[in-house]
């Protein structure tokens, strides 16, 4: 008998509850999550109060301005510098959550 009909997989995937990124290993997900810019417990620029995207350079999705230099570039009220190609730091002394509205 020649089955012509497709098998059904069932695949788990390990998502990061903050960016939404998955992984097929968990290990690959756990360790993922230590770093994660918007995880809160990082401390990383994009979940600080301080945090200011700039403008919007290159259109990918409102306030992102990665990469671009300028006055309008990603920065610090606080005047903290920001990592190579205004990459967010992690780990700030001086980090505060984000107010919510």
């Amino acid at each position: 008998m020649t089955v012509t009909l497709p098998t059904p997989v069932v695949v788990t995937r390990h998502q990061c509850p903050h960016c939404r990124r998955t992984w097929a290993k968990r290990a690959a997900a756990t360790a993922h999550l230590a770093r994660c810019w918007k995880n809160p417990a990082v401390r990383a620029c994009k979940t600080c109060v301080h945090h200011d995207l700039g403008g919007d350079a290159c259109g990918c999705e409102p306030g992102c301005n990665w990469g671009a230099p300028g006055p309008d570039a990603p920065s610090c009220d606080l005047g903290l510098p920001l990592g190579p190609n205004y990459q967010p730091a992690s780990r700030c002394p001086r980090w505060q959550p984000t107010r919510t509205p």
